[in-house]
């Protein structure tokens, strides 16, 4: 029986009457919206559903599944599940513990049985682990007795309006169920959607606030008249929970100036000794520039407001806030309570980033109809909200990659009351980078732990509007930082999973591009491991960039280390002088090799760069490679690098 047919002994959707008879008539009508996510997608998609259970009179909650207990899943009349896949299959980072728990042997097969729940995924098709990690918590919840009332739904990310598309009619099926098994009680109608849902938090002026704004002067102490774009935010520490203190030693550009993209090696002491291993990733937050902010808060009117300072509070009247939905800045150290309006935006508010349907959905609350003009924004806004003109926004926003701050002065006669400027604008998340050191690089000979990380700065051309240039958020900020400022950095395991006994084990290091920063921390670190255990398997490097003179990342180490059971293959894909080479190419043309390491040998490859045509390519490559050597069919080969997976012997990390 595969994942997608359920579980022996539990039906696929119960029957109707019994979830009706199993209805909490003693308490309100409550709805637990629980996400797994690791870029902000699965989040968003829990929070649209939230939107639908609030209209149909649940009282809701949102939250990530590691933040809470098993035995809150039993506290509500129902539980939906936003959750994606990420990595070889892996949950999330703030899904992990949950799944551990939710695995657990002593967990009796009935233990959920009073739990009403369906769930979404989130997934790639072109993942081998297709959305893998949906199935899965939706397998084992059933196993442990819960029952299902709605069809499961997965979106996929290679369908042309993204996991929109699947989303969309799910939703719609969601609330049909809803409404069967759970119908609103008498005397109350579905919430129009015409209608301001007030959020669970809002702001408001701070008791220890002076009245009146301050000297309208940035945090990084340049006066507002001699702002420019470049002006870099200032070098205060952000209070993320959790996070460690880390200098940064070293923002090295390792491209040419002339070349087309700007690589950064950044070198960070930590004064924790914090360990970690191959595939770690650190977790830097941004922040947004000064001229950005500015022009926002003009653009809204906040300006009276923007230097006053503001406190976070429920909307509503509440005893213990530990049963109230979490703060929107959950994430932050709890003594921090008070902010303005300029803080907000430069250090927590993602006013750069694309919005999506929702945030249209939420402004649409606050449009005008007062003359012809404003009825025209306000029409606007809603066809960018309907969820059935998903086209519509794709080309008004993702495509031309229209940024918050720049679409707001299309529609001036929107403004975002400040009240919930934390519940219309994204939070900022902060963003994943690879750790490329390991082994003998991970400590100074102080004990301090050292970080380093391979950053290649996003600034792409605008395919639609030219004369706007584009950043991404976090690496524009990051090409700003200079040695001797300090940031606050959160270590994550990642999800290479390497263990110290695969030093027995040859590897198939694959990283074109930055993708070579994981494969550098595994190189180093096996290197050490050699030297604990007196064995040494080969590891072989397959590396693309574009130019050998330009971006041959860490040429000099790799030659320093041929003598150490390294060896490179390197391929250029824009050299003049030489033919065009991906790693895909290179596997192909050792292809000997790599079926010594794969079959005889019982080698293990991992894999990591940019996602899409580079691991399928690998992955085609590798079974040509098997076909060729191993007198293999397709259907073996590519059985073969299944059972591979299954094994722990291929791993992938793409972003």
């Amino acid at each position: 029986m595969t994942l997608q047919d359920g579980l022996p002994g539990h039906r696929a959707v119960p029957a109707r009457q019994s979830l009706a008879r199993r209805q909490i008539a003693a308490k309100p009508r409550s709805a637990l919206i629980l996400y797994g996510s690791e870029t902000g997608n699965a989040q968003d998609v829990a929070q649209e559903i939230a939107r639908l259970t609030e209209r149909l009179r649940f009282d809701t909650v949102v939250i990530d599944l590691d933040s809470i207990d098993l035995r809150d899943l039993l506290k509500h009349t129902i539980i939906i599940v936003a959750i994606s896949t990420t990595g070889q299959g892996e949950f999330p980072q703030n899904a992990r513990s949950f799944w551990k728990i939710l695995l657990s042997s002593q967990l009796r097969s009935g233990v959920l049985r009073r739990v009403n729940f369906t769930t979404f995924g989130l997934g790639d098709s072109s993942y081998p682990q297709y959305n893998v990690a949906h199935r899965m918590l939706h397998n084992r919840m059933l196993q442990l007795g819960a029952q299902l009332f709605c069809p499961r739904g997965e979106g996929n990310e290679q369908h042309p309006e993204g996991h929109n598309g699947e989303f969309r009619a799910w939703i719609v099926d969601l609330k049909q169920e809803l409404l069967q098994h759970f119908p609103l009680p008498e005397g109350q109608n579905i919430i129009a959607e015409d209608v301001f849902l007030e959020p669970k938090w809002c702001l408001r002026i701070s008791p220890d606030s002076t009245n009146g704004s301050s000297n309208n002067t940035p945090a990084n102490g340049v006066s507002q008249e001699t702002l420019t774009l470049d002006t870099p935010p200032a070098n205060d520490i952000l209070p993320i929970a959790d996070s460690v203190i880390a200098d940064l030693t070293v923002n090295t550009r390792l491209t040419p100036s002339d070349h087309g993209q700007d690589v950064r090696l950044l070198d960070f002491t930590l004064s924790s000794n914090i360990d970690y291993g191959p595939g770690a990733v650190a977790v830097v937050y941004p922040k947004n520039f000064p001229k950005d902010v500015n022009q926002f808060i003009e653009c809204m009117g906040w300006q009276s407001m923007a230097d006053t300072l503001l406190e976070l509070v429920p909307t509503t009247d509440v005893s213990d806030l530990a049963t109230y939905p979490p703060s929107p800045l959950r994430y932050l150290e709890s003594t921090k309570r008070a902010f303005t309006i300029r803080e907000l935006l430069t250090n927590y508010l993602d006013i750069v980033s694309i919005p999506r349907r929702t945030f249209f959905a939420s402004l649409a609350y606050f449009t005008k109809e007062g003359n012809e003009e404003e009825s025209y924004q306000k029409e606007r806004v809603l066809e960018l909200a309907n969820p059935e003109l998903i086209d519509e926004l794709w080309d008004y926003t993702t495509r031309p990659r229209r940024t918050i701050l720049e679409i707001m002065p299309e529609f001036p006669s929107v403004k975002i009351p400040w009240q919930y400027a934390l519940n219309i604008i994204p939070v900022m998340r902060g963003r994943q980078f690879s750790i490329a050191s390991g082994g003998s690089l991970k400590h100074l000979e102080n004990g301090n732990t050292r970080v380093q990380l391979l950053v290649a700065i996003a600034n792409p051309p605008n395919p639609i509007i030219k004369l706007r240039k584009r950043y991404g958020v976090c690496t524009r900020y990051i090409a700003t930082l200079q040695a001797g400022q300090q940031l606050s950095l959160t270590i994550q395991p990642g999800y290479l999973n390497v263990s110290p006994d695969e030093v027995n084990s040859p590897v198939l290091l694959i990283g074109p591009g930055t993708g070579v920063a994981p494969m550098r921390s595994m190189i180093y670190e096996r290197l050490e491991w050699a030297r604990r255990s007196n064995s040494r398997k080969p590891s072989l490097l397959f590396f693309g960039c574009r130019n050998e003179t330009a971006d041959y990342f860490f040429r000099d180490e790799w030659q320093n280390l041929a003598d150490q059971s390294l060896t490179v293959f390197p391929g250029f894909s824009r050299d003049q002088d030489k033919p065009r080479t991906y790693v895909q190419d290179l596997v192909r043309k050792e292809a000997s090799l790599v079926y010594k390491t794969l079959k005889q040998d019982q080698g293990k490859v991992y894999i990591c760069g940019s996602s899409g045509n580079m691991p399928k390519g690998v992955r085609e490559a590798l079974a040509d490679v098997l076909k060729e050597h191993g007198q293999m069919t397709a259907g073996q080969a590519s059985e073969y690098l299944d059972q591979m997976e299954r094994d722990g012997r291929y791993k992938q990390e793409t972003w």
